[in-house]
């Protein structure tokens, strides 16, 4: 008898699982289909927070405002990323969901550093672009570098190693050019060229830079250009008088 009895209390227990299971995936059923309206529900808007350019800005924003027909859970958003850092202006994008029905997409401007000879810019992390330059700020003041066009971020590398040498003598590179065949060159903001070669650029730069302090700081106006090119020394080019 208290076999009967237990075996009936283990059918029982079963049947109430059973039961309850079933009550749990109806109540998910019903709270799916109650959802569905507001995961389905279109997008109202999407806000972007850019400082590009005007002009831009706006082929941007009707890039996005394509979008606006997804809906707020199925919009992809690492494609919408991707479409909004195409735009050469744009150096990179985050975009995410605010609840209910919006995008929020952050689109950071590129940095121009530099021009780049045969066209384009050079931005804060040496890639080139091709953008506009009227909607550069101050563009013709930037330094120009230029050089096969595979060695861009190399020279923008390079520049940076160079600037700060030459920044602690208070002078300014304001042209960078690497030949065919990898000679350096570059000039300074006061007018002087300095020739160093293809190889051991910065060394000689750094010796450069050490006899310019020591000997021709106080008569830079009369100096045209330095060749750095000499395994212990440099050899100077005079102004010619008018």
């Amino acid at each position: 008898m208290a076999i009967t009895q237990q075996t009936a209390h283990s059918h029982w227990g079963w049947g109430a699982r059973a039961l309850l299971l079933v009550v749990v995936v109806a109540a998910l059923l019903l709270l799916w289909q109650a959802l569905q309206p507001w995961l389905q529900r279109p997008l109202q808007q999407i806000v972007l927070q850019t400082n590009i350019p005007v002009a831009q800005r706006l082929l941007v924003q009707a890039q996005l405002d394509e979008h606006v027909s997804d809906s707020f859970f199925g919009a992809d958003l690492n494609q919408i990323k991707a479409e909004v850092e195409a735009n050469a202006w744009v150096h990179t994008a985050k975009v995410s969901r605010v609840w209910p029905n919006r995008l929020m997409v952050e689109a950071e401007k590129q940095i121009m550093m530099a021009r780049w000879g045969d066209g384009g810019f050079l931005n804060h992390q040496g890639d080139l672009v091709s953008v506009d330059g009227q909607n550069v700020v101050a563009a013709a003041q930037l330094p120009a570098l230029s050089g096969p066009r595979a060695s861009a971020w190399t020279m923008s590398q390079l520049f940076r190693q160079m600037s700060w040498l030459v920044e602690r003598e208070n002078l300014r590179i304001v042209e960078l050019k690497q030949a065919r065949r990898g000679a350096i060159q570059l000039e300074l903001d006061n007018g002087i060229v300095l020739i160093l070669g293809r190889q051991e650029i910065i060394p000689r730069l750094q010796r450069l830079m050490a006899i310019y302090h020591t000997q021709l700081a106080a008569i830079a106006g009369t100096v045209e250009r330095i060749d750095g090119r000499y395994p212990h020394g440099v050899s100077v080019a005079w102004r010619v008088g008018d």
